[in-house]
C-alpha cells in the first residue's frame, strides 16, 4: 500500500478516481524513466496501489536475449559433457599435455580458441571495469546524498526546536511524533540519540522488539561527539542486513544530539540496481562473446577449410592422382596460395606427361635402332642375289619369259621401302646435335616444296606464301627440312583425290616465326588429333607412323613448337614455330 502523490496531471487522475469510486481499476503511472501498471483499489479505510513495470521493448529484447543465451549456455554444456564423455570411454588423453598437444596439432582449434580469446577477454575486461566503475559512481551518488539527507534533517529539527521553544528543553519538544513528521518530508527513516540512548524514532517499533539496540551506534558517537566531526558515513549491520547509515550532529538549546539517517530502503533499490546493472552486464558480455565465437567460427572456417582442402588435395598427389585441384573460394592470400598449388600440380603433372613421353620415345628408340640393325643386315645379300638373277635371266636370253623379270622387280622395290623403312628407324633412333645457322625461311620452303610440284600439277595445288625479304630463322636447315618434308608427306597423303596445300609464314606476339602449312584433305578426329605425335600411330594404311614423331623431334631440338589443328572433313593445320635470327 501507498500514497498516489499529484505532482503530475496522470498522478491527480488516478488519484481523483480512487476517490471517486469503490470499484478497483488498472491505471498506468510513470516513475522515472519506468510506466507502472498500477492496480488501485479504496476502502474507505484507505486507497491501495499494487504496481508493477511495464516491460518495454528493449526489456522484451533483453529477456529474447537472456534465453537465447540460457539457450547457447546449455547447448556449449550438453557439448562439452558429450566431448568429455567420448574421451572417457574412448580415446581418453593420457594427461592435460596431451591434450594441450592435441589441440596444438589441429590449426582449426588453435585459430577457433585464438578468436573466441580475442572476442572473451577485452570484452570481460570492459565488462568488469565497467561494472566496477558504474557501481562505484552509483555507491558514491548514495554516501553523498546520504549526507546531504543527515545535514538536512538536523537543520531542519533545530529549526522547528527553534519554533517551538516556549521557555522549556527543547529536548522534551523532540519526541516520535516530530521524528516521524520528518522522515515524511525527507522519505527516509530518522533516528535521534541524546547522549548514549535513543530520544526519538520513526520507527520505534524496531527498537521495541529488540532487533536494533536503543544505544548510539558507537562509530557515530565516537566521530560526531567525540571527534567533532560535521557528518558520519558508516554501515550497520540488523538481522543479517546490512545496509548504509549517515549521522549529523542536531543542536537542541545548547546540547548536542545525533541525528542518524538509516538508509535501508535506498540501500536495497541500490542494490536492485546493481544486481540489474550486473545483469545487463552479464548478458551483453555473453551476447559478445557469442558474437565472438560465432565469428570466431566463421573466420576459423574461412581460413581453414581452404587449408584442409589443400591438404587432401596433398594426399591425393602423393597417391599419384595429379589431376586433383582446389577450387578458389577467396579472394585473398589464400587465394593465391590455392593457385599456386593448382599451378604446381598442373607442372606436376605436365612433368610427368613428358617423363612418360620421354621415357615411351627412349624405348621406342632402342626398338627402332635394333630392328633397323635387324633389317638392313639381310637387305644387302637380298638385293644382290635380286639383281644377280635378273642379269643371269638377261645373259641366258630371257627363257621365262617377263615372269623372272616381274618378279625381281618386286623384290627390289620391297627392299627399296624395307630400306626407307629402315631409314627411318635410324632417323627415329638417332639423337641428333642441332647445328643452327641464319637461314632465309622462303629458301628453305622453297627446297622442299618444288620438288613435289612437277609431279602434283593438276592434282594438287601448292600455294607458299613466304617473302625472300622474311625475317631469318635460326635454325639446322637438315634437321627443319627433314620435318618440313614429313609434314607436306603427311598433308600429301591426307588428299588422295587432291586439293590444295597452302605454307604461309608469320610472326607471333614474341617475335618468333610460324610457319602454317595447311591442307584440305579428310582431316582427324578428336582421338586422332590426340595421339598425332605417338610413334608408329598413323591413320594411313601403309607408313612407319613416324613422321611427326620426328618433326616434332627436329622442331624442339631447335628451340621450336609444332601444333595440329584439325577437323573431320574440314583439313589440317600444322603450325612450326622457329626461333628468329637475330638482327645483325
Amino acid at each position: 500500500a501507498g500514497a498516489v502523490g499529484t505532482d503530475d496531471r496522470g498522478d491527480l487522475a488516478v488519484f481523483r478516481g480512487a476517490f471517486a469510486t469503490r470499484t478497483p481499476f488498472w491505471a498506468t503511472l510513470d516513475r522515472d524513466d519506468a510506466r507502472l501498471d498500477v492496480y488501485v483499489m479504496n476502502d474507505r479505510a484507505a486507497i491501495y496501489v499494487l504496481g508493477m513495470a511495464r516491460q518495454t521493448a528493449f526489456g522484451h529484447l533483453v529477456t529474447i536475449a537472456e534465453l537465447v543465451t540460457l539457450a547457447f549456455v546449455a547447448f556449449v554444456v550438453v557439448v562439452l559433457g558429450g566431448m568429455l564423455f567420448n574421451m572417457a570411454v574412448s580415446r581418453a588423453p593420457a594427461s592435460g599435455r596431451a591434450l594441450v598437444d592435441e589441440v596444438r596439432a589441429s590449426f582449426y582449434r588453435k585459430l577457433f580458441l585464438a578468436f573466441v580469446a580475442a572476442a572473451i577477454v577485452p570484452v570481460l575486461a570492459l565488462a568488469l571495469v565497467s561494472r566496477a566503475y558504474i557501481a562505484s559512481l552509483m555507491l558514491a551518488n548514495i554516501e553523498s546524498e546520504a549526507t546531504r539527507i543527515a545535514n538536512v534533517a538536523s537543520r531542519v529539527v533545530e529549526d522547528v526546536g527553534t519554533i517551538q521553544e516556549r521557555g522549556q528543553s527543547a529536548l522534551t519538544l523532540v519526541d516520535d511524533n516530530l521524528v516521524v513528521w520528518l522522515s515524511r518530508v525527507i522519505a527516509q527513516d530518522v533516528n535521534i540519540f541524546d547522549g548514549a540512548s535513543l530520544l526519538a524514532s520513526s520507527e520505534r517499533n524496531l527498537f521495541a522488539s529488540g532487533l536494533l539496540p536503543t544505544r548510539t551506534p558507537s562509530d557515530a558517537y565516537r566521530a560526531i561527539l567525540l571527534d567533532g566531526r560535521p557528518a558520519f558515513l558508516g554501515r550497520e549491520v540488523a538481522g543479517g542486513l546490512e545496509y548504509l547509515i549517515a549521522a549529523a550532529p542536531v543542536h537542541i538549546q545548547g546540547r548536542e544530539a545525533v541525528l542518524t539517517v538509516p538508509l535501508t530502503s535506498r540501500q536495497q533499490e541500490t542494490q536492485a540496481q546493481i544486481d540489474e546493472l550486473d545483469r545487463r552486464v552479464l548478458l551483453a558480455a555473453l551476447l559478445f562473446i557469442m558474437l565472438g565465437a560465432g565469428m570466431g567460427y566463421s573466420m576459423a572456417e574461412r581460413i581453414a577449410d581452404p587449408v584442409n582442402r589443400l591438404m587432401r588435395a596433398t594426399r591425393r598427389i602423393a597417391r599419384g592422382d595429379l589431376d586433383a585441384r582446389v577450387l578458389a573460394t577467396s579472394s585473398d592470400e589464400l587465394r593465391r596460395l590455392v593457385e599456386a598449388f593448382n599451378q604446381m600440380a598442373a607442372d606436376l603433372r605436365r612433368q610427368r606427361d613428358e617423363l612418360a613421353r620421354t621415357n615411351r620415345l627412349a624405348a621406342w628408340a632402342d626398338m627402332a635402332r635394333q630392328v633397323a640393325h635387324d633389317i638392313k643386315n639381310p637387305l644387302t645379300p637380298i638385293q644382290l642375289n635380286a639383281e644377280h638373277v635378273r642379269r643371269v635371266h638377261a645373259d641366258l636370253g630371257r627363257p621365262m619369259g617377263a615372269t623372272i623379270d616381274e618378279c625381281v622387280s618386286n623384290i627390289l622395290g620391297q627392299v627399296r621401302l624395307l630400306r626407307q623403312i629402315s631409314s627411318e628407324f635410324s632417323s627415329f633412333a638417332s639423337s641428333p646435335e642441332p647445328k643452327p645457322v641464319d637461314a632465309n625461311l622462303a629458301d628453305l620452303v622453297a627446297e622442299v616444296v618444288d620438288p613435289y610440284r612437277p609431279g602434283l600439277a593438276g592434282r594438287v595445288t601448292i600455294a607458299a606464301d613466304v617473302s625472300p625479304d622474311f625475317p631469318h630463322v635460326r635454325i639446322d636447315r637438315m634437321l627443319i627440312g627433314r620435318a618440313l618434308t614429313n609434314v607436306i608427306e603427311n598433308a600429301l597423303h591426307a588428299m588422295p583425290g587432291g586439293g590444295t596445300l597452302t605454307l604461309v609464314a608469320a610472326r607471333d606476339a614474341d617475335g618468333a616465326v610460324q610457319l602454317r602449312i595447311s591442307d584440305t584433305g579428310v582431316g582427324m578426329d578428336p582421338e586422332a588429333l590426340a595421339r598425332i605425335f605417338e610413334p608408329y600411330f598413323s591413320t594411313r594404311a601403309i607408313g612407319t607412323g613416324l613422321g611427326l614423331t620426328i618433326a616434332k623431334r627436329n622442331i624442339e631440338v631447335n628451340g621450336g613448337a609444332i601444333a595440329v589443328e584439325s577437323e573431320p572433313g574440314q583439313g589440317t593445320s600444322v603450325t612450326l614455330t622457329m626461333p628468329a635470327a637475330s638482327p645483325a
